[in-house]
């Protein structure tokens, strides 16, 4: 089984790392196991993940949940970034939206590829 590390060296060998969408990973202790909510938890690294995918944007940030056990009391909506620009914010399921605190009226962001492949 391909870790998400070496899938992102093996992108970055065939020259496809750097690119349109960009995310750098935020995560917090979850005190509802007794972790430190002001820091990561113990031996998570935090990563930046560049790709030029938005689906795969998603699959090697769950990915990289999974492989560093990271729930949804860890996660804390990190911006994502095409192009250099900030657009929005991904909460814990991989849906991106526009502010980072999910309310009713909070808009949910799409991009073309998610629609082309719906």
């Amino acid at each position: 089984m391909k870790t998400l590390r070496s899938t992102i060296m093996s992108l970055q060998r065939k020259g496809k790392g750097m690119s349109k969408f960009m995310l750098k990973t935020q995560v917090c202790g979850n005190p509802d196991y007794g972790q430190d909510p002001s820091c990561p938890p113990y031996g998570v690294k935090v990563i930046q993940i560049n790709t030029n995918s938005f689906t795969l944007l998603v699959e090697m940030v769950r990915d990289w949940q999974y492989e560093n056990d990271i729930g949804g009391g860890n996660w804390m909506n990190p911006a994502v970034y095409v192009d250099g620009k900030e657009v929005g914010f991904m909460s814990y399921n991989g849906k991106v939206w526009a502010d980072k605190s999910w309310t009713p009226d909070t808009k949910q962001i799409y991009f073309k590829e998610e629609i082309q492949n719906a």
